[in-house]
């Protein structure tokens, strides 16, 4: 089992930046991006399958498990 790693970096300009390696997290930012481009887009996809969106903050949710 491998780590899937996700990082958020919230900057000063309302949004964030979201890098991941979970593919599960990848297909549900992918759907936000299609359905709500004002919100979010995909902006970079790197080595070793890691993804990088941007997100406005007010759709950034961290909920405990």
């Amino acid at each position: 089992m491998f780590k899937l790693e996700t990082m958020i970096y919230a900057s000063e300009d309302g949004t964030s930046s979201v890098f991941t390696l979970n593919p599960a997290l990848q297909k549900q930012l992918d759907i936000l991006a299609s359905q709500h481009p004002e919100v979010c887009c995909r902006k970079t996809k790197g080595e070793a399958s890691g993804v990088t969106y941007q997100v406005r903050n007010a759709a950034v949710s961290i909920l405990p498990v």
